[in-house]
């Protein structure tokens, strides 16, 4: 079984019923990124390819499984930036943190960008 990684989207799909957050990324195959590279629809269109790619390597969320092309086109920006990060992190983009430095106390830390979405909680709404 290829390596998996559990993940939180900071925002979650959303339908009438439920909102789905949880979900298991695996590390990318060969056959995952020939999958998408054979298709029309993918094309020169970077985005629409990333659209595609999460559908192969995204075994699951909240229970839904296959995670298609539409459900991924209806997630927020955050979650979608999120998953492409993780998909990084995951598959050893080693550029995958950055420097910052506090504004206030002039302290360097060093973040994952993986890690910029994480928590999300101060815009959830109340339900």
């Amino acid at each position: 079984m290829a390596q998996t990684i559990d993940f939180t989207l900071p925002f979650g799909y959303q339908t009438d019923e439920k909102t789905y957050r949880k979900g298991k990324m695996h590390l990318a195959t060969t056959g995952d990124e020939l999958a998408i590279q054979e298709t029309d629809e993918a094309g020169m269109n970077t985005r629409y390819r990333d659209i595609l790619l999460m559908t192969k390597v995204i075994d699951e969320l909240d229970g839904i499984k296959p995670v298609t092309a539409e459900i991924i086109k209806e997630l927020y920006e955050p979650d979608f930036i999120y998953l492409q990060l993780l998909y990084r992190q995951l598959n050893g983009d080693n550029a995958s943190t950055i420097k910052t430095r506090c504004p206030k106390c002039q302290a360097i830390s060093e973040v994952k960008l993986a890690d910029l979405y994480k928590d999300m909680s101060m815009y959830k709404k109340e339900e």
